[in-house]
């Protein structure tokens, strides 16, 4: 079995989060809490293109979705997604 498939122990959430981030892949991750700040910590920490809180697989066409490492770059649906496919540049003449 793939180690981002199997339960792994963990002492606190820096090493949750490190474990976590430690994989290849990117594009999702869930976290059960009833701690409203843990989720919003877990949320920023976890490099993955969706966090689902106490919830999993749901997503809706107006938010952008995408994936991190192996999982791929960008962003699909939504303004985010357009702005992949543009380049900015500021001239001043």
């Amino acid at each position: 079995m793939p180690a981002s498939t199997r339960v792994r122990r963990f002492t606190d959430e820096a090493e949750a989060f490190r474990l976590a981030n430690g994989v290849r892949l990117g594009l999702a991750a869930g976290v059960r809490t009833t701690d409203h700040d843990r989720a919003v910590r877990a949320t920023r920490a976890l490099h993955t293109g969706i966090v689902w809180v106490n919830t999993h697989g749901t997503t809706v066409s107006e938010m952008p979705h995408g994936g991190v490492g192996h999982s791929g770059h960008g962003s699909d649906l939504s303004l985010a997604g357009l702005l992949d496919y543009t380049q900015v540049k500021h001239v001043m003449l």
